[in-house]
């Protein structure tokens, strides 16, 4: 036991650690021109509220695995969907997840098609998964501004950059989305009829990076969104809330990197006449390994 506690405290001491190695600049660029990344992240959604009488309904989604790379300061990402991630016991969820996600040295956004087909709601009672054919469709782009230049992204989600000292930064910036929403079984009477929701706002946020000078690194993002929008098919006008946390912490070593990343988006539906009044959650995690040459 004594043992135990003792190597736990020199893995700690080493993780904490400061070198006395610092650079001029708080944040800077690895010398390798090239890499190759590998990616995985298990995904998971569920819609309630006023609709589902405040029951949560919930996907059974896969995971998805990717390959990326870069050179210099060109760097992308594709991740493929794979149905081992799936639980056989329960519901299966139709999923698709195309995503270009950008990380530059002051600018960073997101452009995204996601659509889930198929939830499940757990019931208790009867301790049996019931499927409901819900298809949750979402289409955006988000765009934002880091307001302190110090403070890199890229060293913590693209890991082509290195940040050398704690700070953070204020973030603002805009978004355009669009909704989808059908219950194909009828059994959501609201979305028996197709829903089309387009709303755009701005957003507001800060983020936070803690970098250790032994190569750990942390950050703590979350950025928000009031906008004023339509529901398409019942033309109404409505509002819609938006919140969108991230953190993820990681390790740079000369020649590789990994970090582990954990995303979470959820969207809030009011309607004017307090018709609906639902909340879609998404969140994601994984991780991600770079290698560079």
């Amino acid at each position: 036991m004594i043992r135990c506690l003792g190597i736990l405290l020199w893995i700690v001491g080493l993780a904490f650690a400061e070198t006395e190695f610092s650079p001029d600049s708080v944040i800077t660029t690895f010398p390798d021109k090239i890499s190759i990344q590998f990616l995985a992240r298990y995904n998971y959604a569920a819609f309630s509220g006023a609709s589902t009488d405040d029951e949560q309904m919930q996907t059974n989604c896969p995971i998805d695995l990717g390959l990326g790379g870069g050179y210099g300061d060109f760097t992308w990402s594709t991740l493929f969907t794979f149905s081992f991630g799936t639980d056989k016991s329960k519901p299966r969820t139709q999923a698709t997840n195309l995503q270009f996600n950008y990380f530059g040295d002051r600018i960073f956004g997101d452009l995204f098609l996601k659509i889930n087909d198929g939830f499940y709601y757990h019931n208790d009672s009867l301790d049996e998964y019931v499927p409901y054919k819900l298809r949750v469709i979402e289409i955006g782009l988000d765009v934002n501004y880091l307001w302190n230049k110090e403070h890199s992204l890229r060293s913590v989600y693209s890991l082509d950059r290195r940040q050398w000292k704690h700070n953070g930064s204020f973030v603002w910036g805009f978004g355009v989305f669009y909704n989808g929403i059908v219950s194909r079984d009828s059994v959501l009477s609201f979305y028996e009829d197709y829903q089309g929701f387009l709303h755009a706002g701005p957003d507001i946020g800060y983020s936070h990076n803690w970098a250790w000078k032994n190569g750990f690194f942390m950050n703590l993002m979350i950025v928000g969104s009031v906008s004023l929008g339509m529901n398409m098919t019942r033309k109404e006008w409505m509002q819609f809330y938006q919140v969108f946390p991230k953190f993820a912490a990681g390790y740079h070593s000369d020649t590789w990197s990994v970090n582990f990343p954990f995303f979470v988006s959820v969207l809030h539906l009011n309607e004017n006449d307090g018709e609906i009044d639902d909340t879609f959650m998404e969140a994601s995690g994984g991780f991600m390994v770079t290698k560079r040459f």
